[in-house]
């Protein structure tokens, strides 16, 4: 038995050496690695000859976005919840149009005796 196990180790035995050494590499390189990022020894780097900015905040061009203060919502005919939903929440367009109720503003559905859907965030 042992010398049928020594032939076929015989019979593919560039096989089983390419694939140890593969192995080998893959672990002799995973831990050279590791050892690099351990070294704390790296070079910082270095800006030199730019010009100066005085007020980098001057430079920078800023946007605010502010959600509209009265946004129109949305619910549909057939919940059972009574819920409402802003039109940015993924409810909103999961409504179809048929079963779609337009409210002007959120004031207006709370009126109606509707309530903020879970998943949707003024």
């Amino acid at each position: 038995m042992l010398s049928k196990f020594f032939q076929l180790i015989k019979s593919y035995q560039s096989d089983i050496v390419l694939c140890v050494v593969i192995i080998l590499i893959s672990v002799i390189s995973f831990n050279l690695g590791k050892i690099s990022s351990l070294n704390g020894t790296k070079t910082p780097v270095k800006i030199t000859g730019g010009e100066s900015v005085e007020n980098p905040k001057s430079q920078l061009q800023t946007t605010n976005y502010s959600l509209p203060t009265n946004p129109q919502v949305v619910a549909s005919k057939n919940s059972k919840g009574k819920l409402y939903h802003f039109l940015w929440c993924p409810g909103a367009s999961q409504i179809a149009e048929k079963n779609k109720i337009t409210f002007v503003n959120e004031a207006a559905a709370i009126a109606a005796g509707y309530t903020l859907a879970g998943n949707c965030q003024k």
